[in-house]
């Protein structure tokens, strides 16, 4: 079994704290509150076109503007600050398709 270095320990955070912001936003969209929406396919889809730009946002964050602190700040930071990142790029995206 591989053990997990640094690098990877970060990867990791990201990629999970994305999913798990992703899956709440899930939960709460238009005060459903459930996951009924897991056992329709396409919905998974749309939940990759939140999930990845989140991730994203947050790598991005963590690797080109926040390398020079220390990797327990950049986590926090790059969580809270890359996934506005991330969900603001994607919520731009989808309006300027709706507007055409």
């Amino acid at each position: 079994m591989k053990s997990i270095t640094s690098k990877n320990k970060e990867l990791y955070i990201l990629g999970i704290s994305s999913i798990l912001i992703t899956l709440f936003l899930f939960f709460i969209d238009e005060g459903n509150y459930d996951f009924n929406w897991t056992a329709e396919p396409f919905v998974w889809v749309i939940f990759l076109i939140y999930a990845v730009p989140i991730f994203l946002g947050q790598l991005l964050l963590s690797k080109v503007v926040l390398k020079n602190i220390s990797q327990t700040r950049r986590i926090i930071l790059s969580i809270l600050i890359g996934t506005a990142i991330g969900m603001t790029f994607t919520i731009g995206i989808l309006l300027i398709g709706f507007l055409k």
